[in-house]
């Protein structure tokens, strides 16, 4: 499991991101409502990668 930080709407929220089922999810749950889906896909950087993370709660990863 890894935690990445996105900015949203001004706002810093914080996913899981679960590299063995490829999913994530917010470390706030009451939070997974209120994502806009115009607002996908969430970016993220972290440790070298650009996570992609995609409204059907799945994510992507790349090498920068």
């Amino acid at each position: 499991m890894k935690t990445v930080i996105v900015e949203l709407q001004g706002q810093p929220l914080e996913f899981t991101l679960d590299s063995d089922t490829r999913k994530w999810a917010p470390v706030d749950a009451a939070r997974r409502g209120h994502l806009p889906e115009g607002e996908f896909p969430l970016i993220a950087l972290a440790d070298g990668k650009r996570y992609e993370l995609y409204s059907d709660g799945t994510f992507g990863e790349v090498e920068l």
